[in-house]
């Protein structure tokens, strides 16, 4: 009986820190990324973030090439490799190829967001928000994730700022 209440103490402090490390790998291929996470949740949070204004977003870039291009498995990454970050830059890992375009040459690099330190906050068993931990100036994005099993999946990214 001891040894399984440490099993669960154990599952339970720990667990939400390896989903959100196995979010961030940049050694992952996207397609592994998928099952971490609820795209098609993770899309309407985005959505329901977004200024009306972004309706009127011209093409290329529109408001669905927007939602796909924040959703997809790259962006999602970025999105939690780099907390503080603007939405610009993780969306841009998501946009198709054919949209990327590159810094023009001589344009100063970008710095990263990142972050070490995380801290979990539990709405009920089956649901915790992740958020950065190490700036007590800067508010960075919250990451919801719900129970699946044994495992956590990613069902929303609320940015600290309105999306457009």
């Amino acid at each position: 009986m001891l040894v399984g209440a440490i099993l669960f103490a154990a599952w339970y402090v720990f667990s939400p820190r390896l989903a959100i490390s196995q979010l961030g790998d940049r050694n992952a291929a996207p397609e592994d990324l998928l099952a971490l996470y609820d795209r098609e949740n993770v899309r309407s949070a985005f959505e329901q973030q977004m200024v009306p204004g972004v309706d009127r977003y011209a093409p290329p870039i529109t408001k669905r090439v927007l939602l796909d291009a924040m959703s997809d498995p790259r962006a999602v990454r970025a999105f939690i490799s780099e907390p503080y970050g603007d939405w610009q830059f993780a969306a841009f890992d998501g946009l198709p190829d054919e949209l990327r375009i590159e810094e023009p040459e001589g344009a100063m690099p970008r710095v990263m967001e990142i972050t070490e330190s995380w801290e979990f906050t539990r709405t009920n068993f089956d649901e915790v928000i992740a958020s950065p931990a190490d700036r007590e100036d800067q508010e960075g994005n919250a990451y919801r994730f719900e129970r699946n099993g044994l495992n956590w999946r990613l069902v929303a990214i609320i940015l600290p700022r309105p999306i457009g």
